[in-house]
């Protein structure tokens, strides 16, 4: 059956790529030590629907949390309480209502919306992309993460909200940061993955293909401005996303994937 003009101008292979070559570049690790979403996305610009459900999500606290439990609490409550599904590609607000809705939700709603969540709960966080070269096709492609600050542990730590898992060394101890895990994975050092529930369950579906045994590369999404995204994909919701993200670029308001690279 033939697909119809809009399919491609919303989900055509050609056009991320051609979005991904224009957006990706290299960089190194002390900028991606140093980059932070909070310092673009302030707590005063993040839709007010967030601090709503944030209500929802600490309702029952009756105790201080830390950084490292603040940060399990968000992720869990959005895996109890959103099914996933179809990728949406809405503004921040309407992606966190759809999904609390059960009408969609990929890897990458899942990351944009918990930033956003992170940055209200003054959480330092930052979000990664992974491009899986796996000859897998249900992981070939790509995947979307976490990572946010722990001050307790004074380090940063990956989180992955859609497959509800962390990632940690032999010791199983403190979880891994991104650089760590990219770091042991290229000396082919033992890397284990754990749910973010207590009791151990979760999905972790593909995990392992994802992260242990593609060939994959991690990048790190820089200079994205929840405010400018809205903004935009509310204003031109009748255009498919894909002419969205080109006018964002050719403005020069574009996010970057930002490959990590080390200096010799």
């Amino acid at each position: 059956m033939r697909k119809p003009l809009n399919w491609y101008l919303r989900r055509h292979p050609l056009l991320y790529k051609i979005r991904f070559r224009l957006v990706s570049k290299e960089t190194s690790l002390d900028a991606i030590e140093k980059f932070c979403y909070n310092d673009l996305n302030l707590k005063t610009n993040i839709p007010s629907l967030f601090f709503e459900i944030n209500n929802l999500i600490f309702a029952n606290s009756n105790k201080d949390l830390n950084h490292f439990e603040k940060a399990s609490k968000i992720a869990i409550w959005l895996k109890d309480n959103v099914k996933g599904g179809p990728g949406l590609g809405k503004s921040s607000a309407a992606a966190l209502q759809k999904m609390i809705n059960g009408e969609g939700g990929v890897c990458s709603d899942f990351s944009q919306i918990y930033s956003n969540f992170c940055v209200i709960n003054d959480i330092k966080v930052k979000e990664w992309g992974m491009k899986s070269l796996s000859d897998d096709s249900t992981v070939s492609g790509g995947h979307s993460f976490n990572e946010v600050y722990c001050e307790e542990l004074k380090k940063w730590i990956m989180i992955d909200v859609a497959k509800s898992i962390l990632l940690y060394d032999t010791n199983k101890d403190i979880p891994l940061s991104t650089l760590e895990y990219i770091h042991l994975k290229k000396e082919k050092k033992e890397i284990n993955i754990s749910s973010i529930y207590a009791n151990g369950v979760g999905e972790n579906k593909n995990a392992n293909t994802v992260f242990l045994n593609s060939n994959s590369l991690p990048f790190i999404i820089t200079n994205y401005d929840n405010k400018t995204y809205d903004y935009f994909l509310e204003k031109l919701d009748f255009f498919p996303e894909s002419i969205v993200h080109g006018l964002i670029i050719l403005i020069g308001k574009s996010y970057h994937f930002e490959f990590p690279m080390e200096r010799n």
